[in-house]
């Protein structure tokens, strides 16, 4: 079963529904919202690259935590990052809370696209699966939404939103266990350099020793000269074998591109290492960058002879998308943890009710306490939960009601109504 339904019977918005006053007499609060699940995203496809580096830059996981801090009505929130986009994502316990988040939200050139429920829990799932990447059903997308879902920021005794972006990467694992090693950023980026290049066995510079920068080498093997370069740690030396490249330490950078004829990068470093002081004035050269916040200087077109291929870029000269077969499995997968998720949501007013039941025993039995005598503690324990279960049977058939209840007016509309059928009228002093 996974795990976001198992956590059903008892996800509830800590503070909402009803406080309990003293005896003779009760306080309420106003009824709960129901949990709101959104997401603001930000990406080359709504978006120029310069809008989406500036964000890159200023939505970090120190920021979320600020902003978490000063969100109170959110349970859960998270950054989701890759090369081509920016995403916040927020569990919260009321719907003007995102209106919050939008305002929270750092200004930019771009178009911010905001998703709530099924809407929200779908694209979530498209992501995970590489359907709204850059390079159709690409891998590398599913650990960025594992990192995302490790780095919820959350103050929920369940983490639904961890767990729903869990359950989307184990998903596009189980559809897609296979992808072909086309299908990556690393690919597209080594077959345009030696398109672009137009010259055999190229040499070629790998700024970057992470997963992006090996997987670009190894792409680019067979048909040139790659040398990697490193800032802390090199690559193994049975990956350096199997592909014949060499790796230099980042200090020999400069020598190493004075003699290339391309350099790709894809450092996590978030500065640009590299500007127009960098290249040779007139000498040819292919640079590619695969950075986000960029590693290459745009100043650099400005340099005879140099071409600069960006994210933009290379978005650009990719054929249009076709989604694989696979696809509609991925929007069936998400429907049914829209489901799941939609029933959760609820249960901030199911433990309102339940709270509502609750203080009426409690009431009632504080009132038959007059008329029982003096118990012994086990009798006063039989009590208890003689009565505990007469109540749970009572309440049974209506909870299940109530979580089945839909998320529109009339579903909200039975919910205040169970609400309020329970809660007692305070009693006259």
């Amino acid at each position: 079963m996974p795990a976001t339904s198992a956590l059903l019977p008892s996800i509830a918005a800590p503070s909402a529904g009803r406080t309990r006053a003293a005896a003779g007499g009760t306080a309420t609060t106003a009824p709960p919202e129901s949990l709101t699940l959104g997401g603001f995203e930000l990406s080359l496809s709504t978006a120029p690259l310069d809008a989406l580096e500036r964000l890159a830059r200023a939505l970090d996981r120190p920021w979320l935590e600020r902003a978490f801090a000063g969100q109170v009505e959110t349970e859960e929130a998270t950054l989701l990052a890759s090369c081509s986009r920016r995403e916040l994502v927020v569990l919260t316990r009321s719907a003007t809370e995102l209106d919050r988040w939008a305002e929270a939200l750092p200004e930019t050139l771009g178009t911010w696209v905001r998703r709530t429920g099924p809407a929200e829990v779908r694209h979530l799932y498209r992501v995970a699966a590489g359907l709204e990447s850059m390079v159709v059903g690409e891998r590398e997308i599913r650990d960025q939404v594992r990192s995302a879902a490790r780095c919820t920021q959350t103050r929920h005794r369940h983490r639904l939103l961890r767990d729903l972006l869990g359950e989307a990467a184990r998903e596009a694992d189980r559809i897609h266990p296979v992808v072909p090693p086309s299908r990556s950023i690393a690919a597209v980026a080594a077959t345009r350099v030696l398109e672009l290049t137009g010259r055999p066995f190229p040499r070629v510079v790998v700024v970057g020793a992470g997963a992006v920068g090996q997987a670009v080498a190894a792409h680019l093997a067979a048909a040139a000269r790659v040398t990697i370069v490193y800032r802390h740690r090199p690559p193994e030396e049975g990956f350096l074998r199997a592909t014949g490249a060499r790796a230099v330490r980042a200090a020999d950078l400069a020598a190493e591109i004075a003699l290339s004829d391309a350099v790709v990068t894809a450092a996590k470093s978030g500065d640009r290492s590299l500007g127009p002081a960098d290249v040779s004035s007139g000498r040819s050269i292919l640079l590619v960058d695969l950075g986000m916040p960029r590693n290459i200087d745009p100043s650099v077109r400005g340099r005879p002879g140099v071409r600069l291929v960006d994210l933009a870029a290379l978005r650009d000269s990719l054929l249009p998308a076709v989604e694989p077969p696979t696809a509609d499995a991925v929007d069936r997968a998400a429907e049914r943890a829209a489901e799941r998720i939609g029933r959760a949501a609820l249960e901030p007013w199911v433990s309102a009710f339940r709270r509502e039941v609750e203080s009426v025993r409690a009431d009632e039995l504080q009132v038959a306490h007059r008329f029982l005598g003096s118990l012994t503690a086990e009798q006063e324990a039989a009590v208890d939960r003689l009565t505990r279960r007469l109540v749970e049977r009572l309440v049974q058939r209506p909870t299940a009601v109530l979580r089945d209840a839909p998320a529109g007016a009339e579903g909200e509309r039975l919910r205040r109504l169970a609400v309020e059928l329970w809660r007692p009228k305070p009693r006259e002093p």
